[in-house]
């Protein structure tokens, strides 16, 4: 008998669900702190029609569906789910959400258009900050805590689209900044960094396959087809320095790791001149595997870019495999120590008989993670048998002065129920028990980004 072949991007947690739901009045284990008065949103793709899930699948690739869960004095309001849909139907960003300029804002990467959210999830539209996009933007924006500035590096995922696109909003969510810089290869360019004085630019040798690209016109994709990035030999490892709010002539590309990077925890300047840029680095992706990062597992690094050397040294950090890095937004660009983190595995490459073993195995989370980039310790919250997490979300304390003090949001899958629950841990103590634990209706699939969005960052 012939066992049954799947992609493991679209089994178990990783597999979509079919439709919307509203529930109020969730029931809370613990005590939800009054101080978490806002919205936890996050947003992944959910994958429903043929197109999506077929034999090209990738599991970056589906439609954004939004999850959120409204706190406020002490209770959980709401829980909603909602596909993204902007004015055209494939309008439907599934990277990440978050506030600029009083709007929730919808983001993907490569060209798809972004959509702003209404507070209560139930108006969408598409917005291209009010005319400044010309095509596509970023999932991954930084925003200066100082000045409410958002920083951007985005890249166009189609032939002949050989530049990346800097783009400045400012605290209203108008462009006062952009310009082009020259790039070879149309590179996979996920995420950014940006210090008080720059902006680093990853340009790392994860290009656009010309390949896939023909097969997807043809209609002859093959597994993971449906993101045509594939590890590219032939194209350098390198980082871009330049000032905020310059131009491609003030750019100093410098010599990096020859790895790849999806997500940076932070960056900042150091006396000497140099910038201090903890990452999360793989050695390859896409090479091996293509539906999903799993050629091997990521590690934390900081990178010590030295321009004035034209160096790059590379120190790993820790002997977690870790993720979806988060540390205290009011550090963004600026010196921190601690970092939040989903934490991975060996398990998490394995891979059981009926996978396609050219698919290879998925990306499975595990516990959470606290890295202290001054002692080099790290503790875990391990949430029990079955139980796991993805991306943290920092959110301070009313008041607070100490960098941890605070609460870790995130969503919790339990297998041994296949429903998920918001807990809520505190940011200081990741050892204890739950602050609280928000039970949520239904399972919520592995996904990519989110954020805490208090009532005073958006417009009703």
């Amino acid at each position: 008998m012939t066992t049954a072949i799947r992609n493991p991007y679209l089994a178990g947690n990783f597999a979509p669900v079919r439709d919307e739901v509203s529930v109020n009045d969730l029931p809370v284990t613990g005590a939800l702190p009054p101080g978490l008065n806002g919205r936890y949103l996050r947003t992944g793709p959910n994958p429903v029609g043929p197109v999506e899930t077929g034999a090209g699948h990738h599991w970056f690739v589906g439609r954004g569906m939004v999850h959120g869960v409204r706190l406020r004095d002490g209770r959980a309001e709401w829980y909603r789910s909602r596909f993204i849909r902007g004015d055209a139907a494939e309008d439907s960003p599934n990277t990440n959400i978050l506030a600029h300029g009083g709007r929730l804002l919808a983001l993907e990467e490569g060209g798809g258009a972004q959509v702003t959210i209404a507070p209560g999830l139930d108006r969408m539209s598409t917005w291209n900050f009010g005319g400044a996009l010309r095509a596509g933007y970023t999932g991954h924006p930084k925003i200066d805590p100082a000045n409410g500035e958002m920083h951007s590096i985005s890249y166009l995922m189609q032939p002949g689209a050989e530049y990346l696109r800097y783009d400045v909003m400012d605290a209203a969510g108008k462009a006062i900044h952009t310009a082009e810089l020259p790039v070879s290869g149309i590179p996979m360019v996920h995420d950014m960094a940006m210090t008080a004085t720059r902006v680093v630019v990853l340009d790392l040798p994860v290009t656009l396959s010309m390949d896939a690209v023909g097969r997807l016109a043809a209609g002859t994709p093959r597994s993971g087809d449906g993101i045509p990035m594939r590890w590219n030999e032939e194209h350098p490892s390198r980082v871009g320095v330049l000032p905020r709010g310059g131009t491609a002539d003030q750019l100093t590309w410098i010599d990096a790791p020859r790895c790849y990077v999806f997500h940076v925890l932070n960056a900042y300047d150091t006396p000497d001149g140099s910038i201090i840029l903890d990452v999360v680095r793989y050695d390859t992706v896409f090479r091996d595997v293509f539906g999903g990062p799993a050629d091997g597992p990521p590690a934390l690094a900081r990178w010590t870019i030295a321009p004035h050397r034209g160096a790059v040294t590379e120190q790993i950090m820790s002997d977690y495999s870790v993720e979806w890095p988060r540390i205290n937004q009011k550090l963004a660009g600026r010196s921190h120590r601690y970092g939040w983190f989903g934490g991975t595995g060996p398990t998490s490459l394995r891979l059981s008989d009926d996978v396609d073993r050219d698919r290879g195995g998925s990306f499975e989370p595990g516990p959470l993670v606290k890295f202290d980039t001054t002692t080099g310790e790290a503790s875990t919250h391990k949430f029990g048998t079955g139980r796991v997490t993805q991306e943290p979300t920092f959110v301070a304390r009313p008041g607070a002065e100490a960098e941890d003090d605070g609460w870790i949001l995130s969503v919790v899958h339990d297998g041994n129920t296949d429903r998920s629950e918001l807990v809520v841990l505190d940011a200081a103590d990741m050892q204890t028990a739950p602050v609280a634990r928000v039970h949520l209706p239904r399972r919520v699939p592995f996904g990519f980004h989110g954020n805490w969005i208090t009532d005073d960052e958006i417009s009703a």
